[in-house]
């Protein structure tokens, strides 16, 4: 048989360039990922309570730099009776989904986020949140209105 006789030569400046490389691309996603928490926890959350919460479908926005969602939130007699996804484009979109039927089941918008996908659960939970407290807010508004033209 025959003795291979591979021999590498390894030059020093290549081997401390892809190094550096390694070390820069690890710190960038690191600082994305993080980016990412930052903002999911700056997203508005109110904790809605649904027994305030009027018949009607409620329509929520949620823009942030990973995950674009659009819902539409139906509740009747005080009940999460169906979120309808309009809009779910991005990061963890697709794997946070079953937080909706969380969400119905419990009959609560704030519950407890689905594993690996913890980033989009956030945002789910928000825009459900944001879409029933601004229909709330806008009602209140509408019947304020209303009084004052009587």
């Amino acid at each position: 048989m025959k003795k291979s006789n591979f021999n590498v030569q390894v030059n020093p400046r290549l081997l401390a360039v892809a190094a550096l490389l390694l070390l820069m691309t690890g710190g960038y996603i690191n600082m994305k990922k993080k980016n990412r928490a930052d903002e999911a926890a700056k997203l508005p959350f109110y904790n809605v309570e649904l027994s305030t919460v009027p018949d009607g479908q409620y329509p929520g926005k949620t823009y942030t730099s990973f995950l674009h969602l659009q819902l539409n939130v139906i509740v009747e007699n005080h009940q999460l009776k169906d979120i309808q996804v309009v809009e779910n484009d991005g990061l963890d979109g697709e794997t946070a989904r079953p937080i909706i039927n969380r969400m119905i089941e419990a009959n609560k918008t704030v519950v407890p986020a689905i594993q690996g996908a913890e980033l989009g659960s956030l945002v789910y939970i928000s825009c459900v949140d944001s879409a029933l407290h601004d229909g709330i807010e806008n009602e209140s508004t509408e019947i304020s209105k209303s009084a004052k033209e009587n």
